[in-house]
């Protein structure tokens, strides 16, 4: 099994192998397998049979990933690809990897588990860490141990405990579900009430379309789950602009790294649509002091604020893959930055610069009303995927998830309609 040291792997006569393992059909992790190909990387991938990933040219080989047998559908790639390095597509992904490795931790130790052992710490770094990674709450305490700016946070773990903080929050204030992810797992609250209600629509599945969770929630009876599924915390609600640092990370240094601002995103905190890059110091410094406290590697994303006075509140933590990753602006990319580690030498070929300050974030949409010029990020080179991009049910929006969110709404719309009129009626 494939972990090597960083001055084996600058020996070898072959090159890295990188098992990317993606858990869902998302479309965004296609470009950045491209671009490790591109500086040199041999690329294989563990993905669902409909994902539009298989078709990125030049990947060495494909495995198909089943969420009913997740653990034996990792372990049968990783066996007969033998890869040096694993990068994770979505939280799904890195949580199996997390669990993979605590359960080989146990088992009667051999080679294989060994070199599997040794496999996932040198492509995510310190297993110490690996509780923390998957932890928004843990996150906030590390970086508020470091000094770093942050949202101030109350973390629940019951219903009698959210009510206990009741009439001392500030409002607005934002509410997280720890091991979420895509934006489900946050609500606005501005008033007690609204904080309530979101409680109990996030103790409801994750996957759950987010109107379904409102519709639910709107009939259910407060404390019917005195205990949430994971830990809310409640943060106070910083007024200013997304922004996110993506980095490549070895051994808990940052090889590189690039910061973007939206400009617009698809939902309220949902992924970005349309981005500016930025020359952020404060950005790169608290992701520099995260991956150094928890000596992290691979490729990460970190989230952020800025306010008025361009200041950077520190949000979250992605320990995977996220869509900048493959952008590049003026310096090296990132894929170009860790295969430079690894092998000591500068890809021959690097991924194309972005020639515009402003681009817009393949595969959601920029807004046609937007007044921005901007750089149409397309992965026109990669024909296949695009097509399948464009072909999959994800790209066209007729998820049942979605249709389902539609219906909901305008059930939601009708049942407000309906205690206006009543409430009309009883006044008459």
């Amino acid at each position: 099994m494939g972990a090597l040291s960083l001055p084996a792997m600058r020996h070898m006569a072959r090159k890295i192998r990188i098992l990317a393992i993606a858990t869902n059909n998302w479309c965004s992790v296609g470009q950045f397998l491209s671009a490790l190909i591109q500086v040199g990387f041999e690329v294989a991938v563990v993905c669902p049979s409909r994902s539009p990933i298989r078709h990125i040219k030049k990947l060495s080989a494909q495995y198909k990933y089943k969420s009913w047998r997740s653990r034996t559908s990792v372990l049968s790639a990783i066996a007969d690809w033998s890869p040096n390095l694993l990068v994770c597509n979505d939280d799904v992904a890195v949580h199996a990897l997390h669990d993979l490795h605590r359960q080989v931790g146990v088992e009667p130790q051999g080679s294989k588990s060994a070199g599997l052992l040794r496999l996932i710490e040198a492509s995510l770094g310190d297993c110490r860490s690996f509780n923390t990674c998957r932890s928004k709450t843990g996150l906030i305490a590390v970086a508020q141990s470091l000094k770093i700016a942050c949202p101030p946070t109350i973390v629940a773990n019951t219903y009698v405990e959210l009510e206990e903080h009741l009439g001392t929050l500030g409002y607005p204030a934002i509410i997280k579900l720890d091991q979420s992810w895509g934006g489900r797992g946050v609500r606005l609250a501005r008033n007690d009430h609204e904080l309530l209600g979101a409680a109990l629509e996030l103790s409801l599945p994750h996957d759950w379309p987010k109107s379904l969770k409102q519709v639910v929630a709107r009939y259910l009876p407060d404390r019917w789950c005195p205990f949430f599924t994971q830990k809310l915390s409640i943060q106070h609600y910083i007024r200013g602009r997304s922004a996110n640092r993506a980095v490549v990370c070895w051994d808990g240094r940052v090889l590189a790294g690039v910061s973007i601002e939206a400009i617009e995103t698809d939902s309220e905190f949902g992924p970005t649509t349309l981005a500016r890059t930025v020359d952020h110091a404060e950005m790169a410094d608290v992701a520099e002091k995260i991956v150094a406290s928890l000596k992290l590697s691979g490729f990460l994303g970190f989230d952020f604020v800025l306010d008025g006075a361009n200041r950077a509140w520190f949000l979250e933590m992605n320990a995977r893959v996220t869509p900048a990753c493959h952008l590049r602006f003026e310096a090296s990319s990132l894929p170009a930055a860790l295969f430079f580690e690894l092998t000591g030498e500068k890809p021959s070929v690097d991924v194309r610069q972005i020639p515009s300050d402003i681009v817009g974030i393949f595969p959601n949409r920029v807004s046609k009303e937007t007044p921005h010029q901007y750089f149409d990020d397309v992965p026109e080179e990669e024909g296949a995927f695009l097509n399948a991009c464009r072909s999959s049910r994800f790209f066209r929006e007729i998820d049942w998830k979605v249709q389902f969110d539609r219906l909901a709404s305008r059930l939601l719309r009708a049942n407000r309609l309906n205690n206006i009129l009543s409430e009309g009626s009883n006044d008459n």
